[in-house]
């Protein structure tokens, strides 16, 4: 785990500057007799009845402010909530995936699905159009909520995000869920091709192909094809996007696969935010 703790930490300092410095204060909601924050980015003359997104942060990430995501929001029209996750045994903020250090967490899942209610109603956003994108932890969060509470959000986007074993072999995914996952092979954080051995000591995960094929699956995407993506002129990793597409609910699923980039929100060879919010408009119910 202190392998994985030292790379996560390197990749938050290479991944600095995708984060802006500006950030209003902190919003608080009471939860579980306990005081939860959180930070909303609302672009100016954003209308009411606003689509939200959440941006789940990584385990022991001070990336909570995504410059590409707002900008993104600015110009898709977008409500940006940024929650806060608590510590853990070791004083580490993140979400309870169950990692062998969030014993003494609760259950994240729920915080998650009654902050959306708060935060629709106290900012009158939509509560028929609430995405979710995360990073790492956040990642490994919006996986568990597919098999376990797929309705909170329309649409999932995980970057460098996991798929754990115990998740995997005991549950079962309901319905089709809309998925996209943005992850590098290079990843010694949250490895492209699993831990089942659990080496890292963050407990078993499946590979990411097997964890995005699963979902492609169960959606019974019925058509696949891969394709280069065109990406930043200062790009140093060649970007591959995997479509599986033709499910009958049109809850189709992409991969974005980054030869040999470490773990990363991936902003400097993609704007990741763009692809993000893009995505999601795919699902966006428009109002008349």
């Amino acid at each position: 785990m202190t392998k994985r703790l030292i790379a996560a930490a390197i990749a938050v300092i290479c991944a600095i500057a995708a984060y802006s410095d500006e950030m209003p204060e902190k919003c608080r909601i009471n939860f579980n007799d306990t005081t939860r924050t959180y930070r909303m980015y609302m672009p100016e003359g954003l209308e009411k009845g606003a689509p939200l997104c959440l941006y789940i942060h990584g385990y022991s990430s001070h990336g909570r402010w995504v410059a590409d995501l707002n900008a993104a929001a600015d110009r898709h029209g977008y409500a940006i909530c940024y929650p806060d996750g608590l510590p853990d045994s070791k004083g580490k903020e993140g979400w309870n995936v169950g990692y062998p250090t969030q014993y003494n967490m609760g259950d994240d899942v729920a915080f998650i699905k009654a902050l959306v209610a708060e935060v629709c109603r106290k900012f009158d956003l939509d509560t028929e159009n609430v995405f979710v994108t995360g990073s790492s932890n956040g990642g490994d969060i919006i996986y568990q909520m597919l098999y376990t509470e797929p309705d909170i959000f329309k649409a999932y986007a995980s970057v460098a995000g996991l798929t754990f074993c115990n998740v995997f072999l005991n549950n079962r995914l309901t319905r089709p869920v809309p998925l996209m996952e943005i992850h590098g092979t290079g990843d010694k954080v949250s490895m492209w091709d699993g831990d089942p051995g659990n080496t890292g000591g963050w407990g078993p995960y499946v590979s990411v192909p097997v964890a995005v094929g699963a979902v492609a699956a169960n959606n019974r995407c019925q058509s696949y094809r891969k394709e280069d993506v065109v990406t930043r002129p200062e790009a140093t990793h060649k970007v591959i996007r995997h479509l599986y597409t033709d499910s009958p609910s049109g809850c189709d699923v992409e991969l974005y696969e980054l030869e040999d980039a470490p773990h990363s929100w991936h902003s400097k060879d993609i704007d990741t935010g763009e692809i993000v919010l893009s995505f999601f408009d795919r699902y966006r119910t428009r109002k008349q």
